[in-house]
């Protein structure tokens, strides 16, 4: 599954990755050079959204930079040409397709000021209590839905 994530957040980056791909096609530009067009820039930073969001820091056109030359993207364009044009001609049955997508969420339920729900600011808390013996306790304020922080938190 390309959009494997919580409930709300794989609809929202479908949704907003295929109306990029749609407005790049009305506009005749490729992924890349459309997302790096409009990717907040690293100066930026700290940036507010119109929804009043605060994204703290980020740098967006390295690593979309850095992920296309780690993969050989303009490569991979190449080769996808090749069989495209081989399906063409019937050579192939076999066709590629590539994606590019990028998205960004609050973690951790995000800033209190923005995530109360009821008056009941949403936050994850963790108390560590170490004893002269060097023993620990750490007492964990989130619940796992399993991405096994039992584990986790044991090491």
């Amino acid at each position: 599954v390309a959009y494997r994530c919580s409930f709300r957040v794989t609809e929202a980056a479908y949704c907003i990755e295929r109306g990029m791909d749609i407005w790049r096609k009305k506009l005749g530009m490729d992924r890349r050079s459309l997302r790096l067009k409009n990717f907040i820039k690293a100066e930026q930073f700290p940036y507010h959204s119109r929804w009043g969001w605060e994204y703290d820091s980020g740098d967006y056109h390295t690593a979309m930079k850095k992920m296309m030359e780690t993969v050989d993207y303009a490569g991979l364009r190449k080769q996808q040409a090749a069989m495209r044009e081989a399906f063409k001609r019937g050579e192939t049955r076999e066709i590629m397709g590539l994606g590019v997508s990028f998205f960004t969420e609050i973690v951790g339920a995000g800033p209190s000021k923005n995530c109360d729900i009821l008056g009941i600011a949403m936050f994850d808390s963790c108390e560590i209590r170490l004893h002269p013996t060097g023993a620990g306790i750490a007492r964990v304020g989130s619940k796992s839905q399993g991405q096994g922080h039992e584990t986790t938190w044991a090491q």
